[in-house]
C-alpha cells in the first residue's frame, strides 16, 4: 500500500516538472515569435523610410536598403550620390576605431611601444572583442593598429588612447572630437576610443563618411583593414604569439567579397546593431559607403547594392575638357608668337586635373556654377563650384599662369618686306603681360603725384632765410598790433599763477594735517601697547608657573618694559616716561590682587579651599627643595598661612574688611607669595 502511494507521488511530481517545462517552452516560442515579428516590422519600416536623393528631379533612383541611415559619396570631390537619413544621430559601435587608428597613425611612429595598464585591460567587457592582453604587457604601435583594424580589439584601443593622451583613455576623447571637427563632422560626439555603448558617444552617416575620406586616403590603414588574419609575434614583453581571424565578409575569398575594395571596418552592439564603413575604387572613381543601424547580413548586401549603384550611374568628368564659359585659352588675344614681357601662356586657365561627378542621365550643360574668389592656395585666382538642383558635384580651380622668363630675340624681327609666300598668313599677335604693365604704370603715376605735390607745397609756403627768436618776435608783433588781447591774456596768466599758488597752499595744509594725524596715531599706538602689556601681565599671572612669585614676575616685566622703552628710542612719545609706565603697572597689579581677595571672601567652602591650597603649597615646597627661599622652612610657612587663614575667617564672621594698602612693599612677604600661587591655581 505504501509502495503504491510512493509511486503515485513520484509520478505526480514528474508530471508537474514536465508540465512546467512545456509551459516554459511555449512561452519561449511565443517570445521568439514576438521578437521575430518586431524585427520584421522594424526592417519593413526602415525600408519604407524616405531616400532624400531619390527626390531630386533627374537624379538616378537609388536602391532600397534596410539600414536606417546610409550614404554614398565620391572620395575626391565629396559629392553625395546617395543620401538616406544621413544627419540622424546613431551609435557608431566599432566603426569609431577608424578615427582612433587615424589619429594614432598621424601622431605616432610604428615602432613605438604601447604599455597596457590595468584600466585598459579591466575596463574592457569580457563579452566584447579582445585579444587577451594582460597588465604590463607591451606591443608596438604597428601591432596595435593591426589588432584594432583586423580583430577590433577593445583593450588595445584603450591602451593606444592612453599612450597618445599621456593620461587616461577618457582624455583621448577630447583629441577625437577636435580631429573630427577638423575633418568636417557636424553631428558627432565621441566619448571613448572603441565605440562601447555610451549615451554621449554618437555620430551620423555623414560624419563617418567625412572621417572615412581621411582614413581611406591612408594606404597603410587601408592595407591593414584588408588583412584577413592577425598574427602578432612574441616579444620581450609578451612571451607568446597571437593568431586571430578577421570577421569581415567583404574581403576577397569571403561570402560577400567585392571587387575593387580599398578598405573596410565593421561594428556591432545591441543598441547600434550592424554598421559598415567601406571604400571601393573602379574606373578611376573612388566611392565611400556608410550604412548604420542595419541587420545581418543585410548590412553587406546594402553596401554592395550602393557600390553597384554608384559605379553604374555616375562618372567623373574633366571640367577643363568640356567647359566653354570659362575657357580663357580659346581667345587669341592672350597668345602670340612674339613674347615681350614673359610667358606666352594664357594669364588664367582651368586646372586640368580637377573633375566633378555627374550622373550619366545628365549633360554637363545641365549643371549650374558659381565662381568664388576667396581662395587659400597660392597660384589660384578663383574656384568654380558646380551643382545640380542644390547637390554639390565638385569644384575646379582657376589657376594663374606660371611665369617663364624665355627672353625675346630681336634678331628674328621683320626686315624689309615680307616674302610673298607669307603674305597670305594670319597676322601674329604679341603677348603683353598686363600684370607687369599695370604695375609699372602705377609706379610712374605715384612718382608724378609726389613731384606735383612737393612743387605745390614749396610754392604756397615761404621759408625766410634767417630769423632768430621767432617766438619772441611774434609776441612783440601781437602786443603791438593787438594790445587789448595781450592785456587779457596777461590777466589770464596772472589768474592761473594765483590758482597754482592756492593749490600749493592747500597741498601744504593737507600735508601738515597728515603729519598731525600721524602723531595722534603714535599716541594711540602707545596706549594700545600699554593695554596689551596689561593683558599679558594678567595672562602670565594666570599661567602654569606656580614657582614664580609676584616680585620676580614684577622684576621681569620691569626689565621687559625697559627693553621696549630702549627699543622705541623715545619714538614720538616724549611725554611718557618709564617711571609713569611702571607706576601704572604697579597700580593695576594691586587692583587685580584686591579684586581676587574680595572674590575669595564671597566664595563658600573656604576651609576646603584652604586645605587644598595647603596641600598644594606643601607639594610645591617639596619640589622646589628650598631653592629660592633657603631661610624659610616649610613649618614656618605653614604656620603663617594658618594664622592668616584664621584672621580672614574671623574678619568674615565679624564683617570687618581690612583697608587696602596701596603702599609699595619694601620686601616680598610670604603671605603675598602664598596668595599669588593660589590665584595661579
Amino acid at each position: 500500500m505504501n509502495r503504491s502511494r510512493t509511486s503515485t507521488a513520484v509520478g505526480f511530481r514528474r508530471f508537474r516538472i514536465w508540465l512546467a517545462a512545456l509551459i516554459l517552452l511555449c512561452q519561449g516560442m511565443q517570445g521568439l515569435d514576438v521578437r521575430a515579428q518586431s524585427l520584421e516590422e522594424r526592417i519593413r519600416d526602415q525600408q519604407e523610410m524616405t531616400v532624400e536623393s531619390n527626390e531630386i528631379p533627374g537624379w538616378p533612383a537609388g536602391p532600397v536598403v534596410t539600414a536606417e541611415s546610409a550614404i554614398l559619396i565620391e572620395a575626391e570631390t565629396g559629392a553625395i550620390l546617395y543620401a538616406k537619413n544621413i544627419h540622424a544621430s546613431q551609435y557608431p559601435a566599432s566603426t569609431t576605431k577608424i578615427l582612433t587608428t587615424l589619429i594614432a597613425s598621424e601622431q605616432c611612429s610604428l615602432d613605438e611601444w604601447v604599455t597596457f595598464s590595468r584600466e585598459a585591460v579591466f575596463d574592457t567587457p569580457r563579452d566584447s572583442n579582445h585579444i587577451a592582453m594582460d597588465v604590463g604587457q607591451q606591443l608596438t604601435m604597428e601591432d596595435c593598429l593591426n589588432a584594432i583594424l583586423i580583430r577590433s580589439a577593445n583593450e588595445v584601443s584603450f591602451a593606444v588612447a592612453e599612450h597618445i593622451s599621456g593620461g587616461s583613455w577618457q582624455d583621448f576623447s577630447e583629441i577625437m572630437n577636435a580631429r573630427a571637427a577638423e575633418l568636417g563632422c557636424v553631428d558627432s560626439h565621441f566619448a571613448n576610443p572603441n565605440g562601447l555603448p555610451d549615451e554621449n558617444h554618437y555620430t551620423s552617416a555623414y560624419d563617418l563618411a567625412m572621417i572615412g575620406k581621411a582614413f581611406f586616403a591612408n594606404e597603410m590603414l587601408c592595407r591593414i583593414s584588408l588583412t584577413p588574419r592577425l598574427h602578432i609575434l612574441p616579444n620581450d614583453h609578451m612571451p607568446y604569439e597571437k593568431l586571430e581571424n578577421s570577421k569581415m565578409e567583404l574581403l576577397p575569398g569571403r561570402s560577400y567579397a567585392y571587387e575593387g575594395l580599398v578598405g573596410v571596418k565593421t561594428g556591432y552592439t545591441d543598441a547600434a546593431r550592424y554598421s559598415v564603413v567601406s571604400c571601393a575604387e573602379r574606373d578611376g572613381m573612388k566611392l565611400i559607403c556608410v550604412v548604420l543601424k542595419d541587420e545581418s547580413p543585410a548590412h553587406y548586401e546594402d553596401t554592395i547594392a550602393l557600390f553597384n549603384y554608384g559605379f553604374s550611374n555616375f562618372a567623373k568628368v574633366n571640367v577643363s575638357q568640356v567647359e566653354t564659359k570659362y575657357d580663357i585659352g580659346s581667345t587669341g588675344f592672350f597668345y602670340g608668337e612674339h613674347d615681350i614681357f614673359g610667358s606666352s601662356k594664357p594669364l588664367l586657365s582651368l586646372n586640368k586635373e580637377d573633375c566633378i561627378v555627374l550622373p550619366r542621365t545628365l549633360d554637363f550643360a545641365d549643371t549650374s556654377s558659381v565662381i568664388r574668389y576667396d581662395t587659400v592656395d597660392q597660384g589660384q585666382a578663383a574656384i568654380i563650384h558646380y551643382s545640380y538642383q542644390g547637390v554639390d558635384l565638385g569644384s575646379v580651380s582657376v589657376d594663374l599662369a606660371e611665369h617663364q622668363d624665355l627672353g625675346y630675340s630681336f634678331e628674328n624681327g621683320l626686315q624689309g618686306e615680307a616674302p610673298a609666300d607669307e603674305e597670305g598668313k594670319a597676322p601674329a599677335f604679341v603677348f603683353v603681360n598686363l600684370k607687369k604693365v599695370l604695375m609699372w604704370v602705377g609706379i610712374l603715376a605715384a612718382a608724378v603725384l609726389a613731384v606735383w605735390g612737393l612743387r605745390r607745397f614749396l610754392k604756397e609756403y615761404h621759408f625766410p632765410a634767417r630769423r632768430s627768436n621767432t617766438r619772441r618776435n611774434w609776441v612783440k608783433d601781437r602786443r603791438r598790433h593787438h594790445p587789448t588781447e595781450y592785456e587779457e591774456s596777461q590777466e589770464k596768466s596772472e589768474s592761473q599763477i594765483r590758482r597754482k599758488q592756492l593749490k600749493e597752499a592747500r597741498r601744504r595744509s593737507l600735508r601738515r594735517e597728515e603729519s598731525e594725524e600721524a602723531e595722534t596715531d603714535t599716541i594711540r599706538l602707545h596706549r594700545r601697547e600699554v593695554r596689551e602689556a596689561r593683558r599679558r601681565q594678567a595672562r602670565r599671572i594666570e599661567d602654569d608657573r606656580p614657582e614664580m612669585s609676584y616680585i620676580r614676575l614684577h622684576r621681569q616685566e620691569v626689565k621687559e618694559a625697559r627693553r621696549r622703552q630702549v627699543g622705541r628710542e623715545e619714538d614720538d612719545r616724549p611725554g611718557l616716561s618709564y617711571i609713569r609706565l611702571h607706576r601704572q603697572e604697579v597700580k593695576e597689579a594691586r587692583r587685580r590682587q584686591l579684586r581676587r581677595e574680595e572674590d575669595e571672601r564671597t566664595q563658600p567652602g573656604y576651609r576646603r579651599l584652604h586645605d587644598q591650597e595647603v596641600k598644594e603649597a606643601r607639594r610645591r615646597q617639596a619640589r622646589r627643595g628650598q631653592e629660592e627661599r633657603p631661610g624659610v622652612s616649610f613649618r614656618q610657612l605653614h604656620r603663617q598661612e594658618v594664622k592668616e587663614a584664621r584672621r580672614r575667617q574671623i574678619r568674615r564672621k565679624l564683617g570687618v574688611h581690612p583697608e587696602p594698602d596701596f603702599r609699595r612693599p619694601e620686601e616680598p612677604q610670604e603671605e603675598q607669595i602664598y596668595y599669588d600661587r593660589r590665584d595661579d591655581g
